[in-house]
């Protein structure tokens, strides 16, 4: 994104020193293209007199092999990134925070000893990136003792002294978006939501209808590969709002819902459903069939339909490298996404291994 004034060094898009990478690789690609036929040759190489001693041409025609593939290496992975627009002044991020980074030693366990604010911006962006809910970073007034930054999941809106830099993607998935369900929601988990109400959510936009709202949601549902769908509100309220959800259908008066089917990529595989088997570290996400003991239950959800959530969630999430399932025999069924690297013996519950 642009300089941050004040602070340091500029903080370059990763796509943008990418193209700068690719032209001078074009550049001396050329070069080396044009001067292959002006070298010296030397002969035959001198029996007990060390290593052989290559031809400048064959030479050149190696180091003009490596640029190519390094050129298509670039190539393929410019459009796969995030960048950061223009630090916005007097402009905070709305939504949920995700993560918050300072360098202030008291206030944040996150903080580390000698880790400058530019080192802490770096941070937030990798783990924006890597991060689907996040769409966007908020950082603290310079006036403050300490900076900090911020993960969020909103819009910009006005916050004076802050900071802001939103997320802007290209998404390696396309989405067809389905015909609008009448007296159907979607279930699960809410993602996003969007309002035309000054009074309810921050992520209002005074003069944004609800037809622009509805865009953002498309565009923000698109983008997240945990959205399964978007459902709207009652067209008999007195304003209008907009859901990003990650389950399936159901029935619920006065709503209409659009039913998302994207088509995901991914370089990762799961192994073989090993019984007896757990997954080790911490617990990413869960998801269960169960109404009572968890928000993500939605009623008429299967736990096949709960599994098909978990492995794209799973797919879609670096930090996690497996997935474990409960025993049959509970009067419930759940799946967890677990950030370990080994199975472990668990009797009665059964695992999946995510290869990449």
């Amino acid at each position: 994104g642009s300089s941050l004034s004040g602070q340091g060094d500029i903080l370059y898009s990763c796509k943008s020193l990418k193209i700068v990478i690719m032209i001078v690789f074009v550049l001396t690609l050329v070069s080396f293209a044009l001067s292959a036929e002006a070298g010296c040759d030397y002969g035959s190489s001198l029996s007990g007199q060390g290593d052989i001693l290559y031809s400048c041409k064959s030479l050149k025609i190696v180091i003009m092999i490596v640029f190519v593939l390094t050129l298509v290496s670039f190539a393929l992975s410019a459009e796969a990134g995030c960048d950061y627009g223009s630090s916005l002044s007097g402009q905070g991020v709305s939504g949920t925070k995700l993560k918050q980074i300072t360098t202030s030693s008291l206030s944040h366990p996150e903080w580390m000893g000698g880790r400058s604010f530019d080192e802490n911006v770096k941070l937030c962006k990798e783990s924006c990136d890597s991060n689907p809910e996040c769409n966007g970073l908020q950082f603290s007034p310079t006036s403050w003792d300490h900076q900090e930054c911020f993960l969020m999941t909103g819009t910009p809106y006005n916050r004076a002294g802050w900071r802001s830099q939103m997320k802007h993607c290209n998404a390696n998935r396309k989405c067809n978006i389905g015909s609008k369900l009448s007296g159907k929601g979607i279930g699960g988990k809410k993602l996003r939501q969007i309002t035309t109400s000054s009074l309810s959510h921050p992520e209002w936009m005074k003069g944004r209808t609800f037809d622009q709202n509805v865009a953002i949601c498309k565009e923000a549902c698109t983008a997240n590969p945990s959205c399964a769908g978007l459902q709207y509100s009652p067209t008999y309220w007195d304003h209008q709002e907009c859901f990003l959800m990650d389950g399936a259908p159901y029935s619920r008066t006065g709503w209409t819902s659009q039913v998302f089917s994207c088509g995901l990529t991914s370089k990762c595989s799961y192994d073989n459903y090993q019984s007896g088997k757990g997954f080790s570290g911490k617990v990413l996400r869960q998801i269960t069939t169960k109404s009572l003991s968890h928000p993500e239950w939605m009623g008429g959800r299967s736990f096949n339909e709960n599994v098909d959530i978990c492995k794209k969630d799973c797919m879609l999430n670096p930090d996690c490298h497996g997935l474990q399932f409960s025993p049959t025999y509970w009067d419930h069924q759940e799946c967890f996404l677990m950030d370990g690297n080994s199975r472990y013996s668990r009797s009665g519950w059964k695992s999946l291994a995510k290869n990449c």
